[in-house]
């Protein structure tokens, strides 16, 4: 799936953008934004693949906010009724520009070139983004430990650093399972290459001890899935 964020101050052209965006059985929207500032706090607290990008925006242009977001996830598409700034676009790397009113066919084309960006950026996993007060952390996914819950909120083990990421468990071992995570309780997800050992327990229970010696209870229900990722993929 490609979680794709829809920014725009029109709504009507949202809706438009939601109606056509139907079509395609791989996009998901994960949020809506009418203007920078909420674009922004989205894509900080949201995983998203891919922005669908108009420029003329209140508090800011869309231009902008892709700048800050050069060399980041999300890939963008301009969507926008001014065909002047096509040239910018290059500069910071878009998928594409689409002009309004918005053809079916053309942005079929677009979204191609964003599936086959993304294929070819699959071996180079993007870190979380976590935001943290008016900032926002990215945390190289190399660098965690592990990952548990503490109410709505996701843990984030760094060292001795915890950071809080408002996303729940399953989709986060959804989302980083192909990076080397791999779930071993309910609301814990594993870095493999952080695993030192396993210590076997009564009734099919084990403990997962991790190169820092933290301990943690594996439990049998995920018993089979963690061997199978543990054979194919042995930590490094």
């Amino acid at each position: 799936m490609m979680r794709a964020l829809l920014v725009d101050d029109v709504p009507l052209a949202r809706e438009k953008l939601r109606h056509l965006l139907a079509a395609h059985a791989d996009i998901s929207i994960v949020g809506e934004a009418g203007d920078i500032v909420q674009a922004r706090d989205l894509v900080a607290r949201t995983p998203v693949d891919l922005l669908l990008l108009d420029i003329h925006l209140p508090g800011d242009n869309g231009l902008q906010l892709a700048e800050q977001l050069a060399k980041r996830a999300p890939l963008i598409i301009f969507v926008t009724a001014h065909a002047e700034h096509a040239v910018a676009s290059y500069a910071v790397d878009a998928v594409d520009y689409l002009l309004k009113p918005l053809a079916a066919d053309r942005l079929a084309v677009a979204l191609e070139r964003a599936r086959r960006r993304l294929r070819a950026h699959g071996d180079a996993p993007q870190p979380l983004c976590i935001r943290n007060g008016g900032n926002v952390d990215y945390i190289a996914l190399q660098d965690i430990d592990y990952i548990d819950n503490a109410g709505h909120y996701a843990c984030v083990h760094v060292g001795r650093q915890v950071h809080l990421l408002r996303e729940s468990i399953g989709r986060l071992a959804a989302q980083l399972a192909a990076a080397g995570f791999v779930q071993i309780q309910r609301a814990v997800i594993v870095n493999r290459n952080r695993i030192r050992a396993l210590e076997p327990r009564h009734n099919g229970d084990a403990t997962v001890i991790l190169v820092d010696g933290t301990r943690l209870p594996l439990s049998r229900l995920y018993r089979m899935g963690f061997d199978a990722a543990m054979r194919a993929h042995p930590p490094l």
